[in-house]
């Protein structure tokens, strides 16, 4: 168990994906372009590191097509912070 707490927390360790987890919790959907656009990087870049949020639960995506809207999984989110609460018997 506590292998699955280090990777969930694991992926918020970067500085990049911090700003995306706070463009889109701010703003709801966004697209990559988007959100490449607000942080002044490239669509790859942005696209990398969402891979890496998707992987853990951190963020979903709907397909509209030709765009891939992305938003945070605020239930999975909450639910991972509890589960790691009581792991620490807090």
């Amino acid at each position: 168990m506590p292998e699955k707490h280090a990777y969930f927390f694991k992926s918020f360790a970067h500085e990049s994906r911090n700003g995306i987890l706070h463009l889109l919790g701010k703003n709801g959907e966004m697209t990559v372009e988007e959100i490449a656009e607000k942080m002044e990087i490239q669509p790859s870049t942005v696209s990398r590191h969402l891979g890496q949020l998707k992987m853990q639960g951190v963020v979903g995506m709907r397909v509209e097509a030709p765009s891939h809207y992305y938003h945070l999984n605020q239930d999975i989110i909450q639910k991972k912070f509890r589960e790691f609460l009581n792991f620490l018997n807090i």
